[in-house]
């Protein structure tokens, strides 16, 4: 199964805002990597990925997500 960045947050329970602080940035850039994910530092990929409980793998390797929007 693989993800959206938007969906990994919501799944797990957590806010654009609490995203945004976990990795250290501000919100507006959170939102901006979630609507264009390919944007987002690899190493903050890595790190949102911890956040999430998911790995990088099933959040940013795949075109579509297997979810239903």
């Amino acid at each position: 199964m693989t993800l959206t960045p938007r969906q990994a947050r919501i799944l797990s329970d957590l806010s654009q805002l609490e995203v945004a602080e976990r990795l250290g940035v501000h919100r507006q850039t959170y939102m901006k990597w979630e609507r264009n994910p390919d944007e987002m530092p690899v190493g903050k990929a890595k790190e949102f990925s911890v956040i999430v409980g998911s790995s990088v793998d099933q959040i940013f390797f795949s075109t579509e997500s297997t979810l239903s929007r």
